[in-house]
């Protein structure tokens, strides 16, 4: 159990590592990505990057070919546009849908990771941080009915949108601030309001996922 939890923890650090060299452009669109000089280039074996690069081919990053192995597909500035407003709007609409079915020990929990994604910023974890960050989400949609809207909405959470804390860690402070005004408006059980804060902070942080790629 032990070797396979280190393992997991070295996979997600090199697909990291993979990941950004693709959004900061160092691996550019149309480049093979080669398990073996990537290995040695990491000082890995060569089993956690073929598991990331599978985990990059989930996320639309990167593509097999055949006889030709990995290849960057990149991300143009329309997709995270057009990512994020599907996923501001689709998850807007889940998290209002849920609001009213969710209970005093969901509301207690979600203080909770508020709180544990305060702790985070202090010991600069970003790692940490992402993990509550995500599960903070989720639990504020756990309420809602729809769930086809609920898994478009999975769909569109998972992959490289989760990883924009370690990519830019100083959108923290700002999303942080923006989590306890969204439990503000779940306090005053306020549908409308609480939809826009949600909409609002996944467009910001769309907007810096721009700007860090642009930079």
């Amino acid at each position: 159990m032990k070797q396979s939890n280190e393992f997991h923890t070295l996979q997600e650090k090199v697909t990291s590592i993979i990941r950004e060299a693709i959004f900061t452009q160092e691996f550019k669109p149309g480049e093979r990505l080669i398990q073996d000089e990537l290995a040695t280039r990491l000082g890995v074996s060569r089993m956690p990057v073929r598991e990331a690069l599978r985990c990059l081919e989930r996320e639309g990053l990167v593509i097999f070919l055949p006889h030709k192995g990995a290849q960057v597909i990149g991300i143009s500035k329309e997709d995270i546009e057009e990512l994020y407003y599907l996923r501001s709007m689709l998850e807007g609409i889940t998290v209002q849908k849920s609001m009213s079915f969710l209970t005093t020990k969901d509301r207690a929990e979600l203080q909770s990771l508020v709180d544990s994604m305060d702790i985070d910023i202090e010991n600069d974890d970003m790692d940490s941080y992402m993990n509550h960050n995500q599960q903070f989400h989720s639990l504020l949609q756990k309420g809602c009915k729809w769930k086809k809207t609920k898994i478009l909405t999975k769909e569109l959470i998972e992959g490289y949108p989760s990883y924009v804390p370690i990519l830019i860690p100083k959108t923290v402070v700002v999303s942080n601030k923006e989590h306890k005004q969204i439990l503000a408006a779940l306090d005053e059980k306020d549908p409308i309001k609480l939809k826009l804060l949600v909409e609002n902070h996944i467009m910001r942080a769309g907007n810096m996922l721009l700007e860090f790629i642009e930079d």
